[in-house]
């Protein structure tokens, strides 16, 4: 143990093991049960069995795999119930997180007690239930039910948002209804305590013109934030403000510091040693952290913040010199021993590689002990060190960059840091005391006079849109930025930007996609070539509020920074046209007049166009006089690939289709009707004469779509067949000689998640 410790002051073992640890969980998590990770592995093997201090290394993996393993059967491993077998099962139930408070209310519960299986409270799964019944519930609350559930599955699409993988991190297992029409309910005392925190700060900061930026600050939640304010945040490049991190731990850190330190002088407390006193204030601040951290129920950020300043501290005090690389290193083992998984969340990069750069940039230019001017530079120079080192984080997940972040954020920091905070705190102290609802007053107009300013600037130099990058670039980009700083030789940098130029001249570009989405039971398709777009259909649309158009289509077209030039809606079923409203309050509604020149509610205009070096062609209708025949069918070709796009039509249309004697001959067919049984007649087939047919269909939905027969009629014809339900999003490919399809859930699919 002596030996273990003394690592602390001569650590080249417990630093080479804490990096094979950090490795090891990084490639575990992510490509185990690859070629890839099997070749690592081999390579890490190899490598030690040569340099006998690479075996620390060695070690460091192997426990990381152990970890990882450890983890996943013990917290994320749990057989789905038999459903066959039986539909309701009887359970208690603890509230985890109200996600929508009207009616039914959907909540998100932790699972104590399922049937005969019993869990204890740390490793008991998660699951997604509405409630149909009068009585409100919160937080905390415990309650015997009756649910049906289901495993957790969502859909599947590229570039983004991943509703099965941030399930996973949030041990998200099912998903269901309560059956209970009355509850019996128990408030959970510990719970209590922040419903009433929660609570008191709305009453305190109810009146303001910016509660929703209060409320978010002192306690971790931003559920009164709007969708709006979210926007408008993160394209000023100012939302890392609140989400509580490093920065609002280290401003709590830092006021609990200072006052301890005020009051012993003033008290005039004289210690043996300043290192003595350095220990109570830090420990003073450290336990404000926590409180602040508790107050935000443990925010995987916020917690994350903490560990890191406990590690620091640790090492600042058991140590004979600060060690910040080391605080660093064994604050990122720590998170990963409590939690391997940790590595799928986007914020442990920005977090750890946010701190990297400012110890590399406090070290090279000091910031205390200077004059006011020295300390501007030096803030404005970290500023400009964290805009550098974070883009290509921001490029990969945000697709952008805020052009006015940079300047936003030197004003916006010292501001949070140096007035908001120290006035939020001292106000919701005071205000438990006193009525002080004129100063609260004066703060909010004076910040809210601030936050209009910001209103004014531009939308065009908010937000640059980049559109997405592979993770490659990001990773090279890092080297780069590695060596420049590191290596002498500073032109030895271009040597990983040449490979990723290389990379983009010589790897053959399709010369059009065709994207199917995975909706559900619905229709949501994208044609793209040269960055422009034409959308055909907008998948379902739920209680009037919920769309896939604005969860799937819009980020879509943001991610990939596309110019949508056409829209096409097939007809007004809910399943294909739930998100045109949506689509049509983001600003496209011109987009329309190509094909429904009067309105939507007319069949689609029969003519035959070339837009952006594509011919696409619409087909008379009979006027059926029924929404699923008259659906709007479109031909997308070029010279030597096409993509026949079908609605809901049946086998009557086909009938009429080939009466007309049009040429529909494609490479790609959208099975009609998501591949009911009523549509896709032989004699349709044959004429088609697809190579590749998708059935945009629901994974185990109501109607069983694609029908058996349908599938067999494809097969005779040899035509491959791809399901959204089942493979998820579809996209495909063209070049000037073949095609190449990919599925999400094959491209994009990771071991630990059973779909």
């Amino acid at each position: 143990m002596d030996r273990f410790f003394s690592h602390l002051k001569q650590p080249f073992t417990s630093v080479w093991i804490s990096l094979g640890f950090v490795i090891g969980c990084i490639a575990t998590v992510f490509y185990y049960q690859t070629l890839e990770f099997i070749i690592f592995t081999i390579s890490v093997l190899i490598v030690s069995l040569y340099f006998k201090p690479f075996l620390n290394v060695l070690l460091g993996f192997i426990c990381a795999i152990c970890c990882v393993s450890l983890h996943y059967y013990t917290f994320y491993n749990f057989e789905s119930p038999k459903q066959d077998e039986k539909y309701a099962y009887a359970a208690d139930l603890i509230v985890e997180d109200i996600i929508s408070n009207k009616q039914p209310q959907y909540i998100r519960v932790k699972i104590i007690e399922l049937d005969t299986a019993q869990y204890a409270y740390f490793r008991a799964p998660s699951a997604m239930l509405s409630v149909n019944s009068e009585q409100i519930l919160f937080v905390g609350d415990t309650f015997k039910a009756t649910i049906a559930i289901k495993n957790f599955r969502s859909t599947k699409n590229f570039n983004v948002f991943d509703n099965e993988r941030y399930a996973f991190t949030q041990r998200i297992f099912f998903k269901g209804k309560i059956l209970n029409k009355e509850l019996i309910v128990a408030r959970n005392k510990k719970h209590s305590h922040l419903i009433n925190y929660r609570e008191y700060i709305k009453r305190t900061y109810s009146n303001t013109k910016l509660k929703w930026l209060y409320y978010a600050l002192l306690t971790g939640d931003k559920s009164l934030m709007s969708f709006t304010d979210k926007q408008l945040m993160q394209s000023l490049g100012l939302s890392h403000l609140l989400a509580i991190s490093g920065l609002h731990i280290g401003l709590i850190f830092g006021f609990c510091y200072i006052i301890t330190r005020f009051l012993f002088k003033q008290i005039k407390y004289a210690g043996k040693q300043t290192k003595n006193l350095s220990v109570i204030y830090s420990l003073v601040g450290f336990i404000g952290s926590f409180i602040y951290v508790y107050l935000s129920d443990f925010l995987v950020s916020a917690t994350r913040a903490l560990i890191m300043l406990g590690c620091y501290l640790a090492l600042y005090f058991l140590a004979k010199q600060p060690l910040r690389w080391r605080s660093i290193l064994y604050a990122l083992v720590i998170l990963l021993i409590i939690n391997p998984f940790n590595v799928l969340n986007a914020g442990l990069y920005f977090s750890f590689i946010a701190v990297v750069i400012i110890f590399l940039v406090v070290k090279q230019i000091p910031i205390f002990n200077t004059s006011f001017l020295n300390k501007v530079v030096a803030l404005t120079v970290v500023q400009i060190a964290l805009f550098i080192g974070l883009l290509p984080l921001s490029l990969y997940f945000f697709n952008g960059v805020s052009l006015v972040g940079l300047v936003l954020n030197l004003i916006a920091i010292p501001l949070l840091s140096l007035v908001v905070m120290p006035c939020l705190i001292i106000i919701t102290f005071i205000s438990s005391l006193l009525d002080i609802g004129i100063i609260i007053s004066v703060f909010d107009e004076s910040l809210s006079y601030l936050f209009e300013w910001l209103l004014k600037i531009p939308s065009y130099i908010r937000w640059l849109n980049i559109g997405n990058i592979d993770a490659i670039v990001v990773v090279f980009s890092y080297i780069t930025i590695s060596i420049f700083y590191l290596v002498p030789y500073k032109w030895l940098a271009g040597i990983p930007l040449s490979v990723i130029l290389f990379n983009y001249l010589i790897v053959d570009k399709p010369k059009w996609q065709l994207h199917v989405f995975d909706v559900g039971h619905g229709l949501m398709v994208l044609i793209e070539k040269d960055k422009h777009a034409l959308i055909y259909d907008f998948g379902p649309s739920y209680f009037n509020r919920f769309s896939r158009t604005r969860s799937i289509l819009l980020p879509f077209i943001e991610s990939n920074n596309l110019t949508v030039s056409t829209a096409i809606l097939s007809h007004e079923d809910n399943d294909h046209a739930g998100g045109v409203d949506h689509f049509i309050k983001a600003g496209y509604e011109t987009r329309f007049t190509t094909f429904h020149p009067n309105n939507l509610q007319d069949i689609c205009k029969v003519t035959k166009i070339d837009i952006f070096g594509l011919q696409i062609e619409s087909f008379k209708t009979l006027n059926f006089k029924n929404e699923n025949d008259d659906s709007c069918v479109i031909r997308v070709a070029d010279k030597t690939h096409s993509v026949l796009l079908t609605g809901d039509i049946s086998k009557q249309r086909e009938l009429q289709l080939l009466q007309e004697n049009y040429f529909l001959k494609s490479t790609v067919m959208l099975s009609p009707h998501h591949g009911s049984d009523t549509s896709s007649s032989n004699e349709f087939i044959s004429d088609v004469n697809p190579k590749i047919v998708i059935h945009s269909s629901a994974y185990k939905g109501q109607w069983h779509f694609p029908k058996e027969e349908v599938v067999d009629r494809y097969d005779k014809i040899k035509a491959t067949q791809y399901v959204t339900g089942q493979q998820g999003q579809i996209s495909i490919e063209f070049y000037n000689d073949n095609v190449r399809v990919k599925a999400a859930r094959e491209d994009e699919s990771y071991w630990f998640i059973k779909n």
